[in-house]
């Protein structure tokens, strides 16, 4: 077994975390190096991730007796809880540990491994294992709002299934940096473990078998693209690749939608055909959409730059507002209760949703009645149409189906 620890925050520009973008948006490289290196850090989620994948190294180099025993642990800027441990620490570490089990495992963990033909271009991989002539390459997902696969339908052609560019990246430099790990290798597993996700009943584990030759011309495919990167004119697209992309709030496809939002008028008839006021509403609100996604990427990276001691013209940090809480909580039961409170009265217990007891049955192994579990709307929200989730008839189209309900319903008493 080797272990590496993570190299601080040393990213190549052409790593396997940024493979996907880079295959389809070669333009995005450029931008990201315009943007100061500690502003591409996205979120309070990658903090979280990476203090989840350091807690795993722990684990699996013998230097944690056992999860539990990482709850408090504060890794870099975050602190490890219990509900990480239960929903996310333990399964994954259950997973690996049983696949390490198994007889002439060998490993690295936390392994940096360069990509060949492309100078700079490198990333760590989280785990590699080799049992016999099978080869098992592992990212950790720890985060849950976006559900990442293994194999998934492409981005622009759902009824094809392609395999994760960040997996590819890592398999080809591993069998790049360590050949003789690789020597007489017949099989290589390609694995996503992702313990939560935004799917309840969808499977922590996510692999896809690649051959030497799907290696290959991945490796032909990346060159080509970090070359364009490198042109004078790389090409810009977006898409679902842009979601992390650090570079958002200077990319001119994204910044795009605020010059059209200032274009944005008011119509200028005295009277105006309903559907033509409709498909305004549709426009501005297309046009918002687009806004928010920048908004927030512009607020992230300002609140950083002013946590790091930066002037933002205009802008400065303001406390939030002040949350009361109590000095020391076994104190302060014992001296209501001496003043005549009840324990009610100061005890709520309540009973974890569905949602967080489901977490924890799949990171048991169990699982949960159906019948325990009801459901009701929470209200009704405005969605675009290909995001609608159950569909909200409006006034005349209830009218109209229960019309033709009352009609069907009449006819067939007749008969």
């Amino acid at each position: 077994m080797t272990v590496e620890h993570r190299h601080g925050s040393v990213h190549s520009p052409f790593g396997g975390s940024v493979a996907a973008r880079v295959l389809r948006c070669p333009a995005s490289v450029g931008l990201v190096q315009k943007v100061p290196a500690y502003l591409r850090k996205v979120s309070f989620y990658a903090d979280r991730g990476s203090a989840l994948h350091a807690a795993l190294a722990l684990l699996l180099d013998d230097d944690a007796s056992s999860p539990e025993s990482l709850a408090g642990k504060i890794f870099g800027s975050y602190t490890i809880a219990p509900d990480d441990i239960a929903t996310a620490l333990r399964p994954a570490f259950a997973f690996v540990d049983k696949l390490l089990a198994a007889p002439e495992a060998e490993f690295y963990l936390e392994r940096r491994v360069a990509f060949p033909t492309i100078t700079g271009a490198f990333g760590t991989v989280d785990l590699v294992v080799r049992i016999g002539r099978t080869i098992h390459v592992i990212d950790f997902k720890f985060g849950s709002g976006v559900l990442v696969r293994a194999l998934a339908p492409a981005d622009d052609d759902p009824a094809v299934d392609v395999i994760n560019s960040q997996l590819l990246f890592y398999a080809a430099a591993a069998r790049h940096s360590l050949p003789e790990f690789f020597a007489g290798i017949d099989d290589i597993v390609l694995t996503i473990l992702q313990p939560v996700s935004t799917e309840i009943d969808t499977e922590m584990i996510s692999s896809v078998a690649v051959t030497h030759t799907e290696l290959d011309e991945f490796i032909v495919a990346y060159r080509a693209a970090c070359e364009e990167a490198l042109s004078d004119a790389p090409r810009l697209e977006p898409g679902s690749w842009c979601r992390f992309c650090p570079a958002r709030s200077i990319c001119p496809e994204h910044t795009k939608p605020l010059l059209d939002l200032a274009q944005f008028a008011a119509p200028t008839a005295f009277a105006m055909p309903k559907e033509a006021y409709l498909q305004i509403l549709a426009e501005g609100l297309n046009l918002v959409d687009a806004v928010k996604d920048i908004r927030v990427a512009l607020h992230d990276q300002a609140k950083r730059a002013l946590q790091n001691g930066d002037s933002v013209p205009g802008y400065t940090l303001s406390a939030g507002r002040a949350e009361r809480h109590w000095f020391d909580e076994n104190a302060a039961l014992a001296t209501l209760q001496s003043a005549g409170f009840y324990y009610d009265d100061i005890i709520e217990a309540n009973m974890r949703s569905p949602k967080q007891v489901e977490l924890r049955a799949k990171a048991r192994g169990l699982e949960v009645p159906k019948d325990l579990i009801g459901s009701r709307r929470s209200g009704v929200s405005l969605v675009r149409s290909e995001n609608v989730r159950v569909p909200v008839l409006g006034r005349a189209e209830l009218a109209q189906t229960f019309s033709e309900a009352l009609k069907a319903f009449q006819g067939g008493r007749q008969a």
